[in-house]
């Protein structure tokens, strides 16, 4: 995770036309924002890419805002938004199309108007574009935890969304390439449901998010590189390839988050934080998306990720414990978290620096 932290903001939005599924990358131009660069603090901007409807620009709009940070240009929370005085909108602003249906409605990729390749496209960029907005508004909504949780956290986030930003265009170039475009297929809202479900409690988003939404997608793609190599397509292949290679990164802040916040809570030392996080997670996915906990798993990936076994096994009795006592974060509770993470986002720092 800290390697990933260390990465720097990569401006290179472009997948370069080469051929044979070989990697190889392009600057282009920055799209042109609504905002305003250099001002505003992390909480406001990432307020303003849930709000903007263009996908191109809501990405452009992530992209500028975790940049600002990266140069100190902006402060993590303003005061404004630390005591609750700014409301985040209930859903992300969306473009006309496309149009949302129950997933039941979506195609499959044999009866897709786009065809199997394009389909397989369609619907990453739609997954993209809901990470963008998840990750920001995970930055937002829960600024008025800035006294109980680190500004690591919040740039964890705005890293998270920078990262899902470059993935959408890229899905957004290569849908160009196949002839199709972004809203030519009817897709669902099943992402954006997650967050609405978990908008009043940050342990719940952790594991709904991250922990779970990403963490499938860990086992989805190598059957999606696979399917796409055997329609012929290795140049999206190796995009889906690259996706979710860096998506391990994303998985891994997010379990570490869900763990490290278990674990201050719990008040527990590091022996038993594992546990406890597991029969937590457990607990809130079997009250709030009980199927993620079924297989197949792609266990190297999610280990990769920090994410034991143990926290998909089917240990009920110490989950249905768990499950009694979890309710949504007291905040007056939980000031004495700040320290208590802080410290431990300091140890994580110091242990990752080679030795003198």
């Amino acid at each position: 995770m800290e390697a990933w932290r260390a990465k720097p903001s990569d401006a290179r939005r472009a997948w370069a036309p080469v051929g044979d599924g070989n990697v190889a990358w392009e600057c282009v131009d920055d799209v042109s924002t609504s905002g305003s660069p250099g001002k505003g603090c992390l909480a406001s901007r990432a307020r303003e890419v849930v709000m903007e409807a263009d996908p191109r620009v809501k990405a452009a709009l992530a992209h500028a805002a975790y940049e600002a940070v990266l140069r100190g240009e902006i402060e993590i929370v303003s005061d404004a938004f630390a005591t609750g005085g700014v409301v985040m909108p209930s859903r992300p602003s969306r473009p006309p199309k496309p149009r949302l249906v129950p997933p039941k409605e979506v195609p499959n990729p044999k009866n897709s108007p786009l065809g199997a390749t394009a389909h397989v496209m369609h619907n990453v960029a739609h997954i993209e574009l809901n990470a963008i907005d998840l990750a920001m508004d995970t930055v937002a909504r829960f600024a008025p935890l800035r006294d109980v949780l680190p500004d690591q956290f919040y740039i964890d986030f705005a890293h998270v969304a920078d990262d899902e930003s470059r993935h959408l265009l890229w899905c957004l170039q290569r849908l160009e390439e196949l002839g199709a475009s972004y809203g030519d297929m009817v897709a669902h809202d099943i992402l954006w449901e997650g967050a609405e479900a978990t908008a009043s409690d940050p342990l719940a988003r952790l594991a709904v998010v991250p922990c779970m939404q990403e963490a499938r997608g860990l086992d989805a793609g190598p059957r999606l590189v696979e399917r796409l190599v055997g329609h012929g397509d290795s140049r999206s292949a190796a995009i889906i390839r690259r996706i979710s290679d860096e998506e391990v990164g994303h998985v891994a802040v997010g379990a570490a988050w869900f763990r490290t916040v278990c674990a201050a809570l719990a008040d527990c030392d590091d022996t038993g934080s594992d546990k406890i996080a597991a029969a937590t997670f457990r607990g809130y996915i079997r009250r709030l998306a009980p199927d993620a906990l079924r297989g197949p798993f792609n266990a190297d990936d999610r280990a990769r990720a920090g994410i034991d076994p143990s926290w998909y096994s089917d240990d009920e009795s110490s989950t249905v414990a768990v499950e009694r006592r979890i309710e949504p974060l007291n905040i007056d509770a939980a000031r004495a978290l700040r320290d208590r993470l802080g410290t431990v986002v300091a140890l994580e720092r110091g242990a990752s620096e080679p030795d003198a």
